[in-house]
């Protein structure tokens, strides 16, 4: 039996883009264990890793609409595939609400600023993630492919990446986090709490969805109908500075001086520094000069962010 080499072609992963499929798998697999091992009461522990799983189809209908409304593509050649889109994305974009998340309720964050820390947490990934997605290209039967391929384009984006690229991970974790909070309300004063915990999270992971594509969302981004150019790259730019500037100022208004247990809590450092730590390698050993200063700065910001409020007792 003879194979097509382009279909061979085709199935081959790029080492670089394995390992950040490994990675994803990986780092699903331990939030899942350790949302498992978090709670004693069984309703309760299915119904958190009900959530992690509802974010992963959440981010799946989201990054699938993505591509078919040709804002992006994602090349195909890897081995989670879900859709037209790497299950690697969702996988890692789940992950990292899990873990943000379990930081704001561990440091006892205000609920209504748990939200705003989770997208924050999740902008600060989504800086070091997407500038090496667009930078590891290769190529195939004759054509250049990123892991992540941008169709929106126009001059001076940031490292290939549209601006209002990063407003859309505030509003990817804002939405479903609070969607999820306001769930756990009704689901802890329930007598039947499977029903209502699988009602609230089927319930978030359409309703995110549909906030993505709402007027909101057109505003947060491109600051629509108030920007003289819909999708200007002035108003993305605008937009994402106000949000910027609201996070910094609730998360320090909001933010609690004590610190929390490394031991008990070190999931929440694994995932962040485990991204940070391939992003910053893959950069260095491909060579990918022109990311370095994006890579760097916003790994270190994250991780001194989350380091200062561990402790080793």
């Amino acid at each position: 039996m003879e194979f097509n080499p382009e279909i061979i072609e085709y199935l081959t992963t790029p080492v670089s883009w394995l390992i950040y499929e490994i990675l994803a798998l990986f780092l699903f697999l331990i939030v899942i264990v350790d949302a498992m091992k978090r709670n004693d009461d069984d309703n309760e522990r299915i119904i958190r890793v009900f959530e992690i799983v509802g974010f992963v189809f959440y981010a799946v209908i989201f990054e699938n609409l993505g591509v078919i409304g040709t804002t992006y593509d994602y090349s195909l050649h890897r081995f989670m595939i879900f859709g037209v889109v790497p299950l690697s994305i969702p996988m890692f974009e789940a992950s990292i609400f899990y873990v943000s998340l379990l930081f704001a309720e561990k440091l006892d964050f205000p609920k209504w600023s748990r939200p705003f820390v989770v997208a924050f947490l999740g902008m600060l990934q989504d800086f070091t993630l997407d500038p090496v997605s667009i930078a590891d290209s290769r190529l195939f039967n004759g054509v250049t492919e990123s892991r992540w391929n941008w169709q929106f384009h126009y001059a001076d984006t940031f490292y290939g990446i549209p601006y209002f690229n990063f407003s859309g991970w505030f509003v990817l974790m804002f939405y479903y986090t609070v969607l999820i909070l306001v769930g756990r309300n009704y689901f802890e004063k329930s007598n039947n709490k499977l029903k209502i915990g699988f009602l609230y999270i089927t319930i978030s992971i359409i309703l995110s969805d549909l906030l993505i594509l709402s007027p909101l969302t057109l505003f947060l981004l491109f600051a629509w109908p108030f920007a003289i150019k819909f999708k200007n790259r002035t108003a993305e730019i605008i937009m994402l500075l106000l949000i910027s500037m609201m996070l910094v100022v609730i998360l320090a208004k909001t933010g609690k001086r004590e610190k929390i247990s490394f031991k008990e809590n070190k999931i929440i450092w694994i995932v962040p520094l485990s991204i940070h730590l391939i992003d910053i390698i893959i950069t260095i050993i491909l060579g990918f000069t022109y990311i370095f200063v994006p890579v760097f700065l916003f790994s270190i910001i994250h991780i001194l962010y989350i380091g200062y409020y561990m402790s080793k007792k």
